[in-house]
């Protein structure tokens, strides 16, 4: 993956911000981050770092002061229960969670924990911007879900948003009409310069998605590159620079990823609060 016009490893060394803890990320990261309004982070699904991430990007802004919409790509019709109830049990017994019949690695206990640990965050308000089954064509779905993003938008402007979806609808690129690219384009809004898309970049790990043959685990690794060898250190988040044709505004690096359980294969209620009372 090379991103840059530049030397790779000097550019890495210039911009790239630690992370220490995906959960409590630094004021330096802040500093990064702060001009942007919309910071949108891509995954490959069934992973549990880019949901780890997103829970961190939310409380940051929110401990500086900052009121934050995060949204995640699931369809609101299926999220009902905890829409109405607000709780964690209802969030587990949620139709996307714990009644598809077809997963593809978002109902995961990555996906379900970030609404789990910001739902009682004053300043954080969750929504959900999925195509409904209901709603307009599955070509459409990309413009589907940028409209629910740009509505959310309208209702807080002056709010920081964090989202939560597959790369494919993160990606920047001219000629394919994604859901970041409608954003960035659009008139009204006129926030091309505040839109920030994540992906998360790694050298090996694992995931469980579907990979068009139903739910599996995989494992990936690649030959290390400049991202794996330039620190000792196995996490950081960097801006990439305005010359890179790489099609994302920044990169997430892990060095590993993890496979997320799905909620549906292991529900345990009893065993979930008491994790979530611990964590609390």
């Amino acid at each position: 993956m090379s991103a840059y016009g530049d030397s790779n490893t000097d550019y890495i060394k210039a911009h790239a911000v630690r992370v220490d803890n995906p959960y409590l990320l630094s004021d330096s990261v802040y500093s990064v981050l702060s001009p942007f309004q919309i910071l949108m982070m891509g995954e490959m699904h069934g992973t549990n770092e880019p949901a780890q991430f997103v829970i961190g990007l939310s409380n940051l802004l929110t401990n500086k002061g900052d009121s934050v919409s995060v949204g995640l790509e699931i369809p609101d019709g299926w999220m009902t229960n905890f829409i109405s109830s607000h709780t964690d049990s209802s969030i587990y017994q949620s139709y996307f969670f714990s009644t598809l019949a077809v997963l593809d690695g978002r109902e995961s206990f990555a996906w379900a924990s970030v609404i789990s640990h910001l739902k009682n965050n004053p300043r954080v308000q969750l929504f959900f911007f999925d195509r409904n089954e209901d709603e307009g064509k599955l070509d459409d779905r990309d413009s589907t879900m940028f409209l629910k993003i740009k509505k959310q938008i309208l209702l807080h402007p002056n709010w920081k948003m964090v989202t939560l979806s597959g790369n494919a609808h993160t990606m920047i690129k001219s000629n394919e009409k994604r859901m970041a690219m409608y954003l960035r384009e659009d008139k009204e809004l006129n926030i091309a310069t505040k839109v920030c898309t994540f992906t998360n970049y790694y050298m090996q790990g694992s995931c469980r998605a579907n990979f068009k043959h139903g739910l599996e685990e995989r494992t990936f690794s690649r030959p290390p590159n400049h991202f794996d060898t330039t620190f000792s250190f196995d996490k950081y988040m960097i801006l990439l620079s305005p010359k890179t044709t790489f099609p994302y505004t920044a990169v997430y690096y892990t060095k590993d990823i993890s496979s997320s359980e799905m909620v549906k294969d292991n529900l345990d209620l009893s065993t979930i609060k008491k994790e979530l009372k611990a964590i609390y």
